[in-house]
């Protein structure tokens, strides 16, 4: 959690000193990913490759910042589902989790005429707004049973493309890597933590001319 404050401010201060240049939009995404955990059993062996990812969705909007350097300032929020399948000693796993986010990020864009190549870090902090694990067919309500720990946080990684349809609109789409950072494993000595692969697609309206 200490690295996160740090990454914040670090962005807080990036911001505050290139914000006056700055040229603001509002962003709304959708993206298709695909969400597993990273897993460590007692005894410290990692599981990762017994868990199957899931195809599941997520959207969000924001506001991000350009400077004319080609310095990214990003802030938003969003919802996401999380989770994995799991085939252990003959019975059936599956998790579902929802959450809702908040990020902050920083990033690099190449600022061509039309097409504008980009690359952005964001840190998020996510709570969980509904879970189901399946063991079988029991369906049990993974907040009631505090099974699991209702936040996460962690980091995304997005280089993408921006393509340019107007002096005030543009198109995105970029791939995505979520890392997380958070033992989301509760009353044990294992350690799991989300994992996500996508790609987003989205719209950006500037609030100034380009």
């Amino acid at each position: 959690m200490k690295k996160i404050k740090q990454f914040a401010f670090l962005i807080y201060l990036v911001t505050y000193l290139n914000t006056s240049s700055a040229q603001p939009a509002f962003t709304a995404e959708v993206s298709q990913i695909f969400p597993s955990f990273k897993f460590k059993d007692s005894e410290g062996v990692k599981l990762n490759s017994e868990y199957q990812s899931l195809i599941t969705g997520a959207y969000g909007i924001g506001l991000r910042f350009i400077t004319e350097g080609g310095i990214i300032f990003k802030g938003g929020i969003g919802m996401r589902t999380g989770g994995a399948n799991l085939l252990y000693d003959e019975t059936n796993y599956s998790w579902k989790l929802q959450y809702g986010d908040l990020k902050l990020g920083l990033g690099y864009r190449v600022n061509f005429k039309t097409v504008k190549p980009y690359i952005t870090a964001s840190g998020y902090y996510a709570t969980m707004l509904r879970g189901t694990q399946i063991i079988n067919n029991e369906h049990i309500n993974v907040l009631k049973s505090s099974a699991l720990s209702n936040r996460d946080y962690g980091l995304v990684f997005s280089p993408g493309i921006d393509i340019r349809f107007s002096k005030f609109i543009s198109s995105f789409i970029e791939f995505n890597y979520l890392l997380g950072l958070a033992n989301i494993e509760l009353g044990s000595n294992q350690n799991a933590k989300n994992s996500a692969v996508g790609v987003s697609i989205g719209v950006a309206a500037s609030l100034i001319e380009k």
